[in-house]
C-alpha cells in the first residue's frame, strides 16, 4: 500500500510527486509519472551540457527520473535487446518503457556513489546504442535547469558500469551507467562558442525553436529523401549539434563539446567527414592543425573536390541511395568502449537535430569490418580512420510522414537590426519544403527589390541584402521591411538603413 504523496520543489512554480512506501522502500512495482514538457530547445540544452563527477546529494524529484527514463527509451536501438536498470538508495529496479513502471530487481542500496539520487545503467549488445540512450537521458536531465541555474547534475561513468555488472546482477552486461544527483548547476547558456576561423561555416543556432520533449516524442528515421541540396547553414547546424564546441571548459582546461567524453579525450576529433555534391570535407572543432583540445573552432576542410556520393553508396548497399548529404563518423579503434560510445552520443544528436529541422535522416550502424574497409577505400580516408557510422540526411520525401501542425512555416531566428559593413544578414528556419520568395519593401509597402525566388529544402537558410534596389542603386536612408514567404506564410523583419 502506498503512503501519502510528498511534494518536492523542482524549480520556480514546478513540483513533482514522490511516492514513498510505508516502510521507506518502494513497492514491488511502481508506475512513474508521464513525462512533463519543459520549455527549452534541444540546441540550448546541447550548448549548456556539462558533466559533474562528484559532490552531489542523493535527492531529486521523481519527475526527473521519469523524464530521463522516458527519453532514453525513445531512442532507436539496433541491438537484439535493451534493458534499463535504476539504482537508488532503496533498491535496484528494472524499467519497463511500455508501462513506465519500475520493478524491483535487487533489494537494497547498490549505488556506485552514495551521493547519487539515482543511477541508470543500460544493457545492450553495442556501445553505440548505449551512447545514444545515455545522451538522450543527460539532455533530458539538463532540461530541468533554466536561465537561473538548477539542481540536477549528471555524469556517465564506465567505473560505475563495472561496479554495476559486479553488484546489480543484470541479465545482460551493462555498457554504461549515468549518475544523477542534486547539486547547484550552471544556468542554461546560449553563448555561441562555435565560431569559424576561416568563415567556411556560419555560426550555429544555440537557442532553437522546438521544445526538446515534444521533438523527441516524434523522433523517427526515414531512408527516402527529396531532391535538393542542403544549405550551408543547415550543414553547419548538423555538424555543430553532432560534435560542436560549447562555452563549457572541462576540468583539464579543454573546451567542451555537445557530447561528453571519457577524461575529456574527445576521441572523434578530426574524424568526422561530410560527403556531398561538392566533395569530401573534414569537420574541425579545433583551431588548425585541429588537435589542440583547448581551442575552439567550427570549420570545414576540403579534402577532395567532386561528387563521391555514388562511391559511398556502392561501398555499402545499406546506405540510402537518395540522400543529398552524408556524415561519416570514424574512430581509430573499433574495440574501444569510449570511442564507440561517443559515436552513439553523436548519432543521437545528429538524428534529433535533423528531425527538428524538418529533415529526413537515417543511421547506418553498426558497420561490419568489410563495410568499413569499403568506405575507407571509396572516400580515400586515412588508414587509421575506421568508419563507425554513416548518417544520411536530406529533405523529406513527399508523403513519407506527417508532422505535427505548426503555426508558421518560416521563422526568423537571427537577424541584424541595422545594416553593418554595407550589408544585412537574416537567418531563418524553413519547416517545410517549397518555393521561397524574399523581397524588400519600404514602409509604405512599395516593392524595392526581389532578393530571390527558389525552391528550398527544410532547415536553416540565410539572406544577405547589400542595400540596393532592383536597378542596383543604393537605397535612401530609412527603415525597410524584409518579407520571406512560403506555402502561404510570411515572416517579416524591419531593418534600418543608414549608409
Amino acid at each position: 500500500m502506498r503512503s501519502p504523496l510528498r511534494l518536492k520543489k523542482i524549480g520556480a512554480g514546478l513540483f513533482a510527486l514522490i511516492t514513498i512506501s510505508a516502510a521507506g522502500v518502494r513497492t514491488t512495482t511502481d508506475t512513474l509519472p508521464a513525462p512533463i514538457i519543459n520549455r527549452h530547445s534541444f540546441e540550448l540544452l546541447l550548448n549548456s551540457r556539462y558533466s559533474v563527477h562528484s559532490g552531489f546529494e542523493d535527492s531529486l524529484p521523481e519527475q526527473i527520473l521519469a523524464n530521463v527514463l522516458w527519453a532514453m527509451a525513445r531512442v532507436p536501438c539496433s541491438g537484439s535487446y535493451r534493458e534499463f536498470y535504476v539504482a537508488t538508495r532503496e533498491n535496484v529496479y528494472r524499467y519497463q518503457p511500455a508501462t513506465r513502471s519500475l520493478t524491483v530487481h535487487l533489494a537494497g542500496d547498490h549505488r556506485y556513489y552514495s551521493g547519487s539520487a539515482f543511477e541508470i545503467g543500460i544493457a545492450t549488445p553495442r556501445h553505440e546504442d548505449a551512447g545514444m540512450a545515455i545522451q538522450a537521458g543527460l539532455i533530458a536531465a539538463t532540461a530541468f535547469r533554466d536561465e537561473t541555474g538548477g539542481n540536477v547534475v549528471c555524469c556517465p561513468m564506465k567505473w560505475a558500469a563495472d561496479y554495476a555488472n559486479s553488484n546489480w546482477r543484470p541479465d545482460h552486461p551493462i555498457m554504461l551507467v549515468n549518475l544523477f544527483g542534486n547539486a547547484p548547476a550552471r544556468h542554461l547558456d546560449s553563448t555561441r562558442a562555435a565560431l569559424s576561423s576561416d568563415s567556411s561555416l556560419p555560426a550555429p543556432i544555440t537557442k532553437g525553436t522546438d521544445t526538446f520533449e515534444l521533438a523527441l516524442m516524434e523522433l523517427t528515421q526515414d531512408s527516402l529523401f527529396s531532391s535538393g541540396n542542403l544549405s550551408i547553414e543547415t550543414i553547419s547546424q548538423l555538424l555543430w549539434a553532432g560534435y560542436g564546441v560549447t562555452p563549457h571548459t572541462t576540468s583539464n582546461n579543454r573546451q567542451g563539446l555537445t557530447v561528453p567524453s571519457a577524461v575529456a579525450g574527445y576521441f572523434l576529433t578530426g574524424k568526422i567527414y561530410l560527403v556531398r555534391e561538392e566533395g569530401i570535407e573534414r569537420y574541425h572543432n579545433r583551431l588548425p592543425p585541429g588537435t589542440n583540445l583547448t581551442t575552439r573552432d567550427h570549420r570545414l576542410e576540403r579534402l577532395l573536390t567532386g561528387d563521391r556520393r555514388a562511391d559511398l553508396r556502392q561501398a555499402v548497399s545499406r546506405i540510402p541511395s537518395t540522400a543529398p548529404a552524408y556524415i561519416v563518423v570514424c574512430v581509430d579503434d573499433t574495440s574501444s568502449y569510449r570511442t564507440m560510445e561517443e559515436v552513439g552520443f553523436v548519432a543521437f544528436n545528429l538524428l534529433m537535430q535533423a528531425h527538428i529541422l524538418g529533415l529526413s535522416a537515417f543511421l547506418t550502424m553498426p558497420l561490419t569490418p568489410s563495410e568499413r574497409s569499403a568506405i575507407q577505400n571509396a572516400l580515400l580516408l586515412p588508414s587509421n580512420h575506421y568508419p563507425a557510422l554513416v548518417f544520411s540526411v536530406g529533405g523529406t520525401a513527399v508523403g513519407i510522414r506527417e508532422r505535427r501542425a505548426r503555426t508558421e512555416t518560416i521563422q526568423i531566428v537571427r537577424a541584424q537590426p541595422a545594416v553593418r559593413r554595407g550589408y544585412l544578414r537574416i537567418e531563418y528556419l524553413l519547416h517545410q519544403p517549397g518555393m521561397v520568395r524574399a523581397e524588400v519593401f519600404d514602409l509604405v509597402g512599395r516593392p524595392v527589390r526581389t532578393l530571390f525566388e527558389e525552391r528550398q529544402t527544410p532547415g536553416y537558410h540565410s539572406i544577405v541584402w547589400d542595400g540596393t534596389d532592383e536597378n542596383g542603386r543604393v537605397v535612401r536612408r530609412g527603415t525597410y521591411l524584409i518579407a520571406i514567404s512560403s506555402n502561404g506564410f510570411v515572416a517579416q523583419h524591419k531593418v534600418n538603413w543608414a549608409k
